[in-house]
Order: C-alpha cells, then sequence, then structure tokens
C-alpha cells in the first residue's frame, strides 16, 4: 500500500474509533470545516458544526424524541478501498455494522451497510473528510453473487 493510501486509511479507521467511543470531538475532528454529510436517511448536512450539532444528539444516551441513540450501539467497520484521484484526494469505501441502537427506548434491528468518503489533504497536511455519504442496507439484503457489499 502506498504512503498516501496508508495514512488515509488510517485517518479512517481513526475515524471509526472515534465514533465507536461516542467521541464527539473525536469524529468531528476528521472532517473539514466545509464538509457535507448525507446520512442514509436523507438528512443533508453542510460544514462541521451542523455534523457536530447531529452527532451530539446521536451519541447522547437522551436524544431528543424520535432522534436515535448510539449510546449503547456498538459498530465494526472495515475498509473496502483507498482510491487516490490525485495528490491530496482520496476516496475510500467501507462497509459496516451497527448493533445496539435506539429510538425512544425501543432497540432497532440490527444495521449494516457501506459508507463513501472523500478525503482532502489540509494546508497542514492532514487528511479530513469532505464529503460523506452514507448507505444502509435493508434488512436481509444479500448481494448478488460476485457483488460482494
Amino acid at each position: 500500500m502506498l504512503t498516501n493510501e496508508r495514512d488515509v486509511s488510517e485517518r479512517v479507521q481513526g475515524l471509526m474509533a472515534a465514533a465507536d467511543r461516542l467521541d464527539v470531538d473525536g469524529f468531528v475532528g476528521h472532517f473539514s470545516a466545509d464538509a457535507d454529510f448525507h446520512n442514509p436517511i436523507g438528512m443533508v448536512l453542510r460544514g462541521r458544526e451542523e455534523i457536530r450539532a447531529l452527532h451530539e444528539k446521536l451519541y447522547s444516551p437522551h436524544p431528543p424524541p424520535g432522534f436515535p441513540s448510539f449510546a449503547s450501539a456498538r459498530a465494526t467497520g472495515r475498509v473496502q478501498s483507498v482510491r487516490m484521484v490525485g495528490a491530496n484526494v482520496a476516496v475510500v469505501d467501507w462497509a459496516w455494522t451497527q448493533h445496539g441502537g435506539t429510538v425512544d427506548g425501543v432497540e432497532w434491528p440490527d444495521r449494516r451497510g457501506t459508507n463513501t468518503t472523500v478525503w482532502r489533504r489540509d494546508e497542514g497536511g492532514e487528511w479530513r473528510v469532505v464529503v460523506w455519504r452514507d448507505k444502509d442496507f435493508p434488512a436481509g439484503f444479500e448481494p448478488p453473487p460476485g457483488y460482494g457489499a
């Protein structure tokens, strides 16, 4: 693996670890100030502060009514690919699972999906997410043979 790909992959692992620790600052710190974030239910967020505001709710054991809570959830992630599309831009795909999320105190079914992010190296040399696209697979989904997710 090339140095840039390895550096980006390590940043992805750091982002996933921060999410699993429910570390809002650590998670949001991986995003550029102008990042955009699309989640599986169609929420579109612009900028680090909107991303922070959502994740403060999601990571809380007592979010506002109707918001999911990931406070008791555990997730896994596996980088599927890192593709350099320039010296300072990478596209990363990873597969994820989540268990233990709740909404209004009722446990959600286990979830899984994929995520595609675009990372850009900033002026200080740090890789940060500029684009986040999360996909949630329907319960029972299995990809056709030869098209693993």
